[in-house]
């Protein structure tokens, strides 16, 4: 994977800026500095080359501000290909009572969830992961708000990637081809079982997270023109 240190992009480019402006304000010596300080990928280089961090949390609540992270999941892509031997998953004790409605959709409860490690250790591993890599996310709103408010938290600053969202590359493709699409049909279960995907259990961080990589490579595989190139920087949202 071609990688290129930060001091290398253009000085005015929206993520030299960002990070630049984040680096100053990270706790020095963590693991956010260190991310913000070293190598990004080649966003001009084809998505076959480059490398993904596929994440996905599980929280107590939908409130960034309010609630927390109960769970970490994520998958290192190389292209279309999915590592299986990088994969993590990680409870993390959330430090507030677990709302009922909230583990009755991921099953993880207070006495469950007591037995995780402390959030600023599983952010290490997170962002130690993500370093010189893109970050892909199914509504990566989502996930990008909870490690940006996790990060803020233990670190002082929020982490400045790459991002990819399955969900705005699919609902570009509905688009593209002209097609009606309503909510419901851009959730990952839904476009897992358009592109004849495996169907797995919702809401387990790490089993979802593998669902995106699945669901990213059918995406850009289906993206791909005549030419045969589909370059990083195409796929990226703003966030």
């Amino acid at each position: 994977m071609a990688l290129v240190r930060l001091s290398w992009f253009p000085h005015r480019t929206w993520l030299s800026w960002r990070r630049r402006r984040q680096l100053a304000r990270a706790e020095g010596g963590s693991a956010l500095a260190e991310l913000l300080d070293g190598p990004v990928p080649d966003l001009d280089a084809d998505w076959t080359e480059a490398e993904y961090v596929v994440l996905d949390f599980e929280t107590t609540g939908l409130d960034p501000r309010a609630d927390r992270l109960l769970s970490a999941g994520w998958v290192v892509m190389r292209g279309p290909s999915i590592d299986l031997g990088a994969a993590e998953h990680d409870l993390i004790r959330p430090e507030m009572a677990i709302p009922e409605a909230s583990a009755v959709i991921h099953r993880i409860t207070d006495d469950h969830a007591a037995t995780g490690r402390p959030e600023r250790e599983v952010l290490a591993e997170v962002l130690d992961a993500l370093a010189g890599r893109v970050l892909v996310a199914h509504n990566a709103r989502f996930e990008i708000a909870f490690l940006g408010a996790a990060c803020r938290r233990h670190f002082g600053a929020v982490p400045v990637v790459p991002v990819i969202d399955t969900l705005q590359l699919a609902r570009r493709g509905f688009e593209r081809r002209h097609l009606h699409h309503g909510p419901g049909e851009l959730r990952l279960d839904s476009l897992r079982n358009r592109y004849h995907l495996p169907r797995y259990h919702a809401h387990h961080a790490l089993v979802d997270a593998l669902g995106t990589a699945e669901l990213f490579s059918a995406l850009c595989q289906d993206r791909v023109g005549p030419e045969g190139h589909l370059g990083v920087r195409e796929l990226l949202v703003l966030l």
